[in-house]
């Protein structure tokens, strides 16, 4: 794909000129982390969450870097999606190495990568696979680091799925890229809590809150995935999935009942509180 705006340390370029050392700890270590902010019609969603979100990242993982710096890179990334859909992906690593070692050096300047991907959202249902959570202990880290994920995901994808739902010890924790909601057999809304070792995700809270404010109850918690065959909805949400029910998880009874009253009420107040937070937007 040609002519994709990217930015390098403050360059702007495109994203087939931008140059990265092989000694980049991003490379070497996946000692980097990274956000994903959603544009429609050139107005980004819930962009100071996401802000936000990275300096917690950037926290614990002890990555020193001037946020206002990112702030006006990603402004400058997010200037290129006038009036399209699209999306910011930004990236920050510890820096570059002289040569390859766990234990960095302490004056390393961190490394600022991003760019800005014009696209089309898809709003048609998938179908995911139940497995194992097998991922590092930090999931609340917006990290790169995504082998578990990656590796979990194209597994799935030799059974026909595009996603996964994992779980440990049979209670759910999130999706590959998504965390995860359901309406339980008795109406509720369902979802792990944040205790659960799963990132906070910014679609997550967006939903959560409308809901809050809705006829809907929503508990958050131990989630058992047997939950899932009595389960006439299951959803994913993210920055780029938005809410997008699952048709089917391999591993479960789940079917997907997509006429569902109450599945289709919160569809509507999602949308509806995604309208009203991009309308304020200046």
């Amino acid at each position: 794909m040609k002519n994709i705006p990217a930015i390098y340390q403050g360059q702007m370029s495109s994203l087939d000129d931008i140059r990265v050392s092989p000694l980049s700890r991003a490379y070497t270590f996946s000692d980097s982390v990274y956000e994903v902010i959603p544009y429609f019609a050139g107005r980004p969603l819930c962009f100071q969450s996401h802000i936000e979100r990275l300096e917690r990242s950037l926290k614990l993982s002890h990555i020193s870097v001037d946020i206002d710096l990112i702030v006006a890179e990603l402004h400058q990334l997010g200037s290129e999606l006038l009036d399209q859909d699209g999306y910011v992906y930004f990236q920050i690593s510890r820096g570059v190495d002289q040569v390859r070692a766990h234990l960095y050096a302490k004056n390393l300047v961190a490394e600022r990568f991003g760019y800005a991907f014009q696209t089309i959202f898809s709003a048609k249902p998938i179908a995911a696979m139940l497995c194992e959570d097998n991922r590092w202990a930090h999931c609340n880290i917006k990290s790169t680091s995504l082998l578990g994920n990656v590796l979990s995901m194209n597994q799935a994808q030799q059974h026909g799925c595009d996603e996964v739902v994992m779980h440990r010890g049979g209670f759910l924790t999130e999706a590959g890229a998504s965390n995860v909601f359901y309406l339980n057999d008795q109406g509720v809304v369902r979802t792990s809590a944040l205790t659960e070792n799963i990132l906070p995700g910014i679609t997550r809270e967006i939903l959560l809150e409308a809901l809050a404010a809705s006829e809907f109850r929503v508990e958050e918690g131990e989630c058992d995935i047997k939950d899932f065959n009595a389960s006439p909805a299951i959803w994913l949400t993210s920055s780029t999935k938005g809410l997008l029910p699952l048709t089917k998880i391999v591993g479960s009874n789940y079917s997907f009942q997509e006429k569902d009253q109450n599945y289709l009420g919160i569809k509507k107040i999602f949308t509806e509180a995604v309208e009203t937070h991009l309308a304020a937007v200046k």
